[in-house]
């Protein structure tokens, strides 16, 4: 079991690489398929998530020059998109997808502390309550993620003082909850689901501030 002195470290080390990320969003490498099963985030784990986030740092600070575009040639969400400063929507994509991750493994593992700060306080207090009825029940939830089909910005809403993007994942993974005596009580180890997510990014228009918050989740059919 991680100390609370470790804990209360590492949380100080993931909200510091945390918050240069929300700047960025997303790296400019190839993504890569990740197959892992997480069960629980023990000391080491925790670790390696700081160090991913502070790699996709450096990869987001190589300098690359972005050429300008003609806005009249935009789609009227690009249009949209292109009144937010140092936007990429690529760079975007690609950090959401690794967020998207993130949050999947740690909400399976039933440890949330390391994402706290990319969802909102809704999104926050939803995932408490599911992961205490877990372990109030003796029950323990698994993830092979698989990989991403697809990635795409669906929608996106400029708000008086914030935007709002709407991302839509398909990714294959295999979900498993089991019971106190180890026993798979739904789902199935052997297979595959394909699952599309619709995800909200918010962030606020105040040029001071450019965090993107996890603020709805839904399942599309």
């Amino acid at each position: 079991m991680t100390s609370f002195v470790d804990i209360i470290f590492l949380a100080v080390a993931v909200v510091f690489v945390v918050t240069r990320l929300y700047n960025v969003f997303g790296t400019h490498g190839n993504e890569k398929n990740v197959r892992v099963i997480i069960k629980s985030i023990d000391k080491d784990t925790e670790g390696k998530i700081a160090e991913d986030i502070a790699q996709i740092i450096r990869e987001n600070n190589s300098g690359e020059v972005k050429t300008s575009v003609n806005i009249e040639n935009l789609s009227e969400q690009d249009k949209v998109l292109s009144k937010l400063s140092g936007f990429d929507k690529k760079v975007f994509l690609q950090g959401a997808c690794r967020v998207f991750e993130m949050i999947l493994n740690a909400f399976s593992a039933g440890n949330i502390e390391s994402i706290k700060g990319l969802v909102s306080k809704k999104i926050w207090d939803a995932f408490s309550k599911a992961i205490d009825f877990r372990k109030e029940n003796n029950m323990t939830a698994e993830v092979d993620f698989i990989g991403f089909k697809k990635s795409e910005i669906k929608d996106v809403k400029m708000l008086k003082n914030s935007v709002k993007i709407i991302v839509e994942f398909e990714s294959e993974q295999i979900n498993i909850l089991k019971n106190a005596s180890g026993e798979v009580v739904e789902g199935d180890e052997n297979f595959v689901q394909k699952i599309t997510d619709v995800w909200t990014f918010e962030r606020s228009l105040n040029a001071k501030n450019k965090n993107w918050l996890l603020v709805s989740t839904k399942k599309s059919v």
